[in-house]
């Protein structure tokens, strides 16, 4: 089962993932809340899938719909990898 290698690794791979769905690149910083980037439902909804794809961890929809910011992001990527 792939795993994040480390810290940098896995907040890289979400800073593309949301580049990806249309963040600007200066915009994704720790403290940036998807909402604030523009992500959508639909682009939330690919953030899950593109995690559980690249880290075998499922987060909920729910904790990624909430006032969520980048590092909250990667912290449940981070958490959920170690529980697996």
């Amino acid at each position: 089962m792939p795993q994040p290698a480390d810290l940098a690794s896995v907040r890289a791979f979400v800073e593309r993932e949301l580049v990806d769905f249309g963040a600007e690149p200066d915009a994704v910083t720790d403290e940036a809340r998807l909402e604030e980037l523009e992500i959508d439902s639909l682009g939330v909804v690919e953030l899950t899938a593109s995690i559980k794809r690249e880290f075998a961890v499922d987060v909920p929809l729910e904790a990624l719909t909430k006032d969520v910011t980048v590092a909250g992001v990667v912290a449940l990527i981070r958490g959920g990898a170690a529980a697996a």
